[in-house]
């Protein structure tokens, strides 16, 4: 995990047509996980849709990445 050694901080946001949303986490010492997760519930009950595409950006140390999520075929 020596690509992780120098972050201190994890930022990521998200988007889908129902809702969105972001977080920053702070790290006095270098994570020692390499995957990050997090979960949620909707007062509402938004859902993403079945087709939906989650437009996700993640900036750490001095990268900055974004992507799609999609759900996989059965």
């Amino acid at each position: 995990m020596k690509e992780l050694s120098s972050m201190k901080k994890l930022e990521y946001s998200y988007e889908t047509t129902a809702s969105s949303g972001s977080k920053t986490e702070d790290y006095p010492d270098p994570p020692n996980e390499n995957s990050f997760k997090t979960s949620g519930g909707s007062k509402n009950g938004a859902l993403v849709g079945k087709g939906e595409v989650i437009k996700v950006n993640v900036k750490w140390a001095d990268n900055d990445e974004s992507f799609e999520l999609r759900n996989k075929a059965k």
